[in-house]
């Protein structure tokens, strides 16, 4: 898929649901995918910005690369997950579980971390 393959919430989870799992590139900006169970799923590269994953399942998931600008990802299984390169600006990360997640190159700022925290400076994890 191309970096800028838009793509509807229906047509999403009609091909989730036909047993598709690359996703690489998809725009799914704002899309609302709480308690959905997107584990191994392949969003390298995929704009989420403003996405509401609350409670999703992303256990295994490659999120390489992809946009998490301003998403709501509380409560989230983010276990290991690859998560290189992901922007999490303006995240909630709020009790996500992340054990095991591959984080290098990972970038936050004014991102609420897992146990609460704050991060107000920019920073790259790793």
């Amino acid at each position: 898929m191309s970096p800028t393959n838009s793509m509807d919430i229906e047509e999403f989870f009609s091909r989730l649901d036909a047993g598709e799992n690359d996703f690489s590139g998809v725009d799914l900006s704002g899309a609302v995918l709480s308690e959905v169970d997107l584990s191994g799923i392949n969003l390298s590269g995929a704009d989420l910005s403003g996405a509401i994953l609350c409670k999703t399942k992303l256990g295994g998931a490659d999120l390489r690369d992809a946009n998490l600008s301003g998403a709501d990802l509380r409560g989230a299984d983010l276990r290991v997950t690859r998560m290189e390169g992901v922007n999490l600006e303006n995240a909630n990360l709020l009790e996500v579980n992340w054990h095991g997640a591959e984080k290098y190159g990972a970038y936050f700022y004014n991102t609420v971390m897992p146990d609460g925290e704050l991060l107000t400076e920019p920073n790259t994890y790793g």
